[in-house]
């Protein structure tokens, strides 16, 4: 037993998969507990607001870990690189929180209907951006444990000031949720991400000064923004594409349904948080000339397909189950149906996800963006014709149609990439 515990800790996927469980852990208790101090008006602020936040941390990301991870195996100064656009991003966010310009953002995202102010929804974001961006780059220098040690941090910060929250203040409000729970967990992180941008920028001031390496690093910066913007587009018009059901009942103020669909999309929401940060360490392993690696991957989730297919509707059945004996009393059954349908199609997406991930390794980036702008005009097109009246139908249809997309995807770039192996074979013989 102690040797396989030991085999356990030495692997590093074990390790960054233990820390994603971990953090989306603390978010699940987050999830799971604040309704109950929440009656249906602020829970349905609340599932918004998380549900944008989310949505929002991709927008504001610009794609750059993806670029970073992909970067990082081939150039150097991917670290500088990386240093200077997080911090530029993080400059843009404070202007955002400070000026006319966020009333903008705030209109187009539908943030000014949640109930919570506008510094801390831009605190919020800047405190998971710093998180995620401080695990890519530790992922990409192979420091997992460094992330478990983090992620056990703000675990255990979080339980603090849930444990506060939920016994010792009576008068809530969603400022003071996001301030404890998602700004003040993360300072920390926080702090060393800046410690760490600040370091690699260090690392080339003395070089900075000479021709060639400005040449040579504002060639990288154009690839890497290139990319990232490509990427950026992709991800922004997936996650609006998810989030949009939200945002239509903010601005139609379907408070019932929308404090039931939120409730069950923050379970949602975790799962995709964990399957994000494990296409990262995949993304961090695979590159263009690991062909046997990539095959190999692709064989193996081949191979448990139908275990995934079927153990999804138990999965689904009993976290479905489960939510209809511990949700809060306002909510209906609807938000236990709701939750089936999104942790079945989370799961199946996830699993379709693995394989259209190499698409950022082979670079089928155009492709991926035209299907996501077909996807979110299908999706536009259910929700105005379906929610309003029948919003369990037009949940499923949109999850469908979320669905469908992917799977065309996953399997054109499995083609695309088994095309490739066959003329990489042919010109080895």
């Amino acid at each position: 037993m102690l040797a396989k515990i030991k085999a356990l800790l030495a692997n590093e996927g074990a390790l960054f998969f233990i820390s994603n469980l971990v953090y989306s852990f603390s978010t699940y208790l987050i999830a799971l507990l604040i309704p109950y101090k929440l009656n249906i008006e602020s829970m349905a602020g609340f599932s918004a607001a998380f549900n944008i936040i989310m949505m929002l941390i991709f927008v504001f990301e610009f794609g750059l870990t993806v670029s970073y991870l992909r970067f990082n195996q081939i150039y150097r100064i991917s670290d500088q690189i990386n240093a200077l656009i997080q911090i530029f991003i993080f400059i843009f966010l404070f202007i955002l929180s400070q000026s006319v310009l966020g009333h903008y953002t705030d209109i187009f995202f539908g943030v000014q209907n949640l109930g919570i102010t506008q510094e801390f929804i831009y605190l919020s974001i800047f405190a998971l951006l710093s998180w995620i961006f401080f695990k890519t780059t530790l992922l990409a220098k192979k420091r997992i444990k460094f992330i478990i040690v983090n992620s056990f941090l703000i675990l255990f910060v979080r339980v603090a000031f849930l444990i506060y929250i939920l016994f010792f203040v009576n008068d809530i409000d969603l400022d003071l949720i996001y301030l404890y729970l998602f700004i003040l967990p993360f300072a920390m992180v926080i702090s060393l991400n800046l410690k760490y941008n600040l370091e690699f920028l260090y690392k080339c001031k003395e070089k900075i000064k000479t021709k060639r390496f400005k040449r040579i690093f504002l060639k990288r910066v154009k690839q890497f923004l290139i990319f990232s913007a490509l990427t950026y587009i992709i991800n922004g018009l997936y996650i609006y594409t998810n989030r949009y059901v939200i945002i239509y009942m903010v601005d139609e103020k379907m408070t019932t349904t929308l404090a039931e669909i939120g409730y069950a999309m923050s379970f949602g929401g975790l799962i995709m948080i964990f399957i994000s940060s494990l296409r990262s360490y995949f993304l961090s392993k695979f590159n263009i000339s690991q062909m046997k690696e990539v095959l190999n991957h692709i064989n193996t989730l081949l191979r448990y397909k139908w275990y995934v297919l079927l153990g999804g509707v138990i999965v689904s059945f009993l976290i479905a189950w489960i939510v209809e004996v511990i949700k809060p009393s306002y909510l209906s059954i609807n938000s236990s149906i709701y939750v089936f349908i999104l942790i079945y199609s989370s799961i199946v997406i996830a699993y379709l996800s693995l394989f259209s991930l190499l698409s950022k390794t082979f670079n089928f980036n155009m492709l991926e963006l035209k299907l996501n702008i077909i996807r979110l005009i299908a999706v536009i097109i259910i929700v105005h014709m379906l929610f309003a009246g029948y919003p369990i139908l037009g949940f499923i249809l949109v999850n469908t149609a979320i669905i469908s997309v992917e799977l065309y995807f996953a399997r054109v770039v499995v083609k695309k990439i088994y095309k490739k192996d066959q003329i990489g074979e042919k010109s080895v013989d």
